[in-house]
């Protein structure tokens, strides 16, 4: 699966065990972690190709508007094969249990593509069936632990989807829901992620980039 990523998100364990970041990548940090949250933490800057965005609790909404943004532009390249009907779908967050109202990754997604193109095709299309735990406190990272707690609760059925996430830091997690997704009868044709977990500085902290993704990402020792 072909995943689009926009910011290198540098991980903790490599702050804390590798090399402390480098300053440009404390902005791409706080860039993903004001996408995932939606909330203020600390003032950094967007560096985008053409200009640089100042980001304050008094716009902090303007990451969430960058990151919805850029899944337009993937979904509007010439080569994206991207319809007028297709589905965005968020992965679930851990908080997408099916008893909840809604989540924080389909808050995100929703509040992204706001006034965008394909902002009526933003999906509820996936949830957890239990609660499971968190990657901090010993939650597993493989899909094939993921998949089994996954439920399709849309009609996906021969139907093209675009899965949307925040992080992508093993792909566990979007590797099992694009093939529960692929089971209930969708096509899933990429994924667009704000961040990729990096443990190096070799990829840019800003830029439009990609990855091909066939099986979990173990770029770390530690993982």
């Amino acid at each position: 699966m072909l995943v689009h990523f926009i910011s290198a998100y540098y991980s903790e364990r490599a702050n804390k065990h590798i090399k402390k970041r480098p300053p440009e990548y404390w902005e791409a940090y706080m860039f993903v972690w004001a996408v995932k949250f939606g909330t203020y933490k600390n003032k950094f800057l967007i560096q985008m190709k053409n200009r640089t965005v100042k980001v304050t609790a008094d716009n902090i909404g303007v990451a969430r508007e960058m990151f919805g943004r850029f899944i337009a532009y993937c979904l509007n390249k010439d080569d994206s094969e991207v319809e007028d009907d297709v589905l965005l779908i968020p992965v679930p967050s851990k908080d997408a249990l099916k008893n909840t109202d809604t989540y924080r990754s389909l808050e995100m997604l929703e509040e992204a593509m706001d006034g965008r193109d394909f902002e009526d095709r933003v999906t509820d299309g996936v949830r957890w069936t239990k609660k499971l735990a968190k990657s901090h406190e010993g939650g597993h990272h493989n899909r094939g632990y993921w998949k089994p707690h996954l439920e399709v609760i849309a009609d996906v059925d021969g139907k093209d989807v675009v899965l949307i996430d925040d992080v992508l830091s093993t792909g566990g997690t979007l590797l099992a829901a694009m093939e529960v997704l692929e089971e209930a009868g969708a096509n899933v044709l990429f994924a667009v992620v704000c961040g990729k977990t990096v443990y190096d500085c070799q990829l840019k902290p800003y830029g439009r980039q990609e990855l091909e993704l066939v099986n979990e990402i173990h770029e770390y020792e530690g993982e």
